[in-house]
């Protein structure tokens, strides 16, 4: 009696201290409130880099300004639905555009897209 339960509190424990570690491997942004923090006029480059990373595309504007790209795809759960998942929810993107001049924000918008507006875009090639 004792030994069985021994071996429930063993797992219990063991899954208490392994469980949370599978969850804080996957890193999350939040672009929106991540983006709230940026003000055009103000905001320096490297404060942009400490509030949403580095950019996933950098591009130069025809203007010589700089444009980074932040994006983050957002599934639905029915997504996760195995041998099915692809063929039903919908799937869309959170994209934040920052334009520089020089070292500051001169823009910044967030918008969300789906699946054949971000495609078009050319963001993930």
């Amino acid at each position: 009696m004792y030994k069985k339960i021994l071996v429930i509190a063993v797992a219990l424990c063991l899954s208490l201290m392994l469980g949370p570690a599978g969850c804080a491997k996957k890193h999350v942004r939040h672009l929106a409130s991540d983006a709230g923090l940026v003000t055009p006029g103000t905001t320096t480059k490297q404060k942009v880099v400490n509030y949403l990373g580095p950019p996933d595309v950098e591009y130069k504007t025809s203007g010589g300004d700089v444009l980074w790209v932040y994006y983050e795809e957002r599934s639905s759960m029915l997504r996760d639905t195995p041998y099915i998942g692809k063929n039903i929810g919908e799937e869309t993107y959170e994209v934040v555009k920052v334009t520089f001049n020089g070292d500051i924000v001169q823009t910044i918008v967030y918008k969300t897209m789906g699946e054949e507006e971000f495609a078009q875009t050319g963001y993930s090639e």
